[in-house]
């Protein structure tokens, strides 16, 4: 293995010490058996990384996709129930209607007195 050399030194004059790491890692690298140093177990692991990247990738695009999925019954069944409220035949029915509808889409809901009176009408 040729890797290129770097002596010089640090601004406060410590000596780097990346020729040292380098050797270090020649040195673990030569110890390990030779049938481990094959390029076959580099390749299987390569490999291994690579499937559980595109197993992870996978299902982060899943998710996407059924919450964009989720999202888009929630717009229709909105759509739906706006729809629904607007061809009542009252007036008063239709905006008590829609009023429940967007009271109870921004997650708030109605008071109970609220709710008794839109009921009521």
């Amino acid at each position: 293995m040729n890797l290129p050399r770097t002596n010089f030194v640090l601004q406060h004059g410590w000596v780097d010490n990346i020729t040292a790491r380098q050797r270090m890692l020649r040195q673990w690298w030569y110890r390990l058996p030779a049938g481990l140093r094959s390029p076959v177990w580099s390749t299987i692991l390569a490999s291994l990384i690579i499937l559980g990247l595109l197993l992870a990738f996978h299902q982060v695009v899943h998710e996407a996709v059924q919450q964009g999925e989720l999202r888009h019954k929630a717009y229709a069944l909105q759509a739906e129930a706006t729809w629904r409220c607007k061809v009542l035949p009252a007036r008063g029915a239709s905006d008590s209607c829609l009023l429940q509808l967007s009271a109870s889409a921004d997650g708030r809901g109605l008071p109970s007195a609220q709710a008794t009176q839109l009921a009521s009408q």
